[in-house]
């Protein structure tokens, strides 16, 4: 056998093993979590005195200008992620009455309005916390109307990958230590990502742009998401992304140029390119380890690599960015860049993606961040700074 030939499928033997380990690593973390949320939430109940307040104790305004107290808390639904949304209902209710004394009401998402028209109504309606309780869709849409408002968000995940709860460390399986988090929790202004995208560089010009809070991007990210079975991920999870990212694998990179700030052009040949707003994947793997929630930035990672192999040296560097191939055939290419806005064009259409949600093929996508413009409430404690 060719030694190349060889080499590779050791290669690829290595890391199928190494991928099955990390999955077994992962699934013994999870068991240690659900432990450690039912922690959270008895230590949090058990400091209900703390914020019960006297009706005629002197009130103390915060940097939004209000008093910091609850009155009235919204909930966003998307009930397609909750099995007896009634349960869900009772059981948020009285944990707000209970810690915060506040009125509950909640508003359902549906197919035709997936979450921009109930948050809007929750704002009308006097809402001071707006809770976003489902997947990142839901996370998105309700966002995209907070964003550039004083209005809290909050978030009780309950979809797939849970990105943006899994980088500000909200309870991800547990709907109630989730909800307990936000009322116990502190305000934190976070950047939001946008992206406009077309079949050229007009069209996307004039595209209406899209909110992202987690990672956006096109190419093999995109298709990984779009090939995934929904029921799959219904039993296992993210997990399920793994099995979907299989047959992308062996796809072809396309030639991409980067344009960023400063009018300077980079050529790449790329399988994806990825906008990070923040960077932590499930697992606890660290994809973007500069982009941070509230540095006003976004980190940009252009990807190539040819076969499994090449797809192997890539995943090495995003365990550890600093396994950069030195022997044998490079088979990837990596390179990052750190910018408040960037432009990508790709010769041939790929698919585009937006929190795990994918959307539209385009050839041009136009991103830029807000700095500071969402009020998201993040568990007391939590360092939204740090990936």
């Amino acid at each position: 056998m060719d030694l190349t030939l060889l080499l590779l499928s050791i290669a690829s033997v290595v890391t199928t093993v190494v991928t099955v380990g990390l999955l077994v690593m992962v699934l013994r973390r999870l068991g240690r979590h659900r432990r450690e949320l039912n922690e959270l939430r008895a230590a949090a109940e058990a400091q209900l005195g703390p914020h019960e307040v006297e009706a005629d104790a002197p009130q103390h305004e915060d940097e939004h200008g209000d008093d910091g107290r609850l009155r009235r808390v919204a909930v966003v639904l998307n009930p397609s992620k909750f099995e007896g949304t009634e349960s869900f209902r009772r059981s948020i209710t009285e944990v707000v009455e209970r810690i915060e004394g506040a009125e509950t009401v909640f508003y359902e998402t549906t197919i035709d309005d997936p979450g921009e028209g109930q948050a809007r109504q929750a704002v009308e309606d006097g809402a001071d916390l707006v809770m976003a309780a489902g997947g990142d869709g839901t996370v998105r849409m309700v966002a995209s109307v907070l964003a550039g408002t004083d209005t809290r968000m909050g978030v009780i995940p309950a979809g797939t990958g849970n990105l943006l709860a899994r980088n500000v460390d909200i309870p991800l399986e547990d709907p109630s230590a989730a909800m307990v988090a936000a009322l116990t929790g502190s305000d934190h202004q976070v950047d939001v990502g946008w992206l406009r995208t077309g079949g050229s560089a007009a069209a996307a010009r004039s595209a209406p742009r899209q909110i992202f809070l987690v990672i956006a991007g096109f190419g093999a990210d995109a298709e990984m998401i779009g090939y995934t079975d929904p029921k799959m991920k219904k039993r296992i999870g993210w997990i399920a992304y793994i099995f979907g990212g299989i047959r992308t694998i062996l796809g072809r990179s396309v030639d991409v140029v980067v344009q960023l700030p400063d009018d300077t052009r980079h050529a790449h040949k790329a399988r994806t390119v990825l906008l990070g707003n923040v960077g932590r994947l499930p697992g606890g793997f660290v994809l973007m380890p500069d982009a941070t929630i509230d540095n006003g930035r976004l980190e940009v990672v252009v990807a190539g690599w040819r076969g499994a192999a090449g797809f192997s040296q890539v995943a090495a560097q995003v365990v550890n960015p600093r396994l950069v191939p030195r022997y044998g055939p490079k088979l990837s290419t990596m390179e990052r860049y750190l910018t408040p806005g960037i432009r990508v064009t790709t010769t041939k259409a790929q698919p585009v993606q937006l929190d795990g949600d994918t959307d539209a093929e385009a050839t041009h996508l136009i991103a830029t961040v807000d700095p500071g413009v969402l009020r998201l409430r993040v568990p007391e404690g939590t360092d939204p700074s740090q990936p």
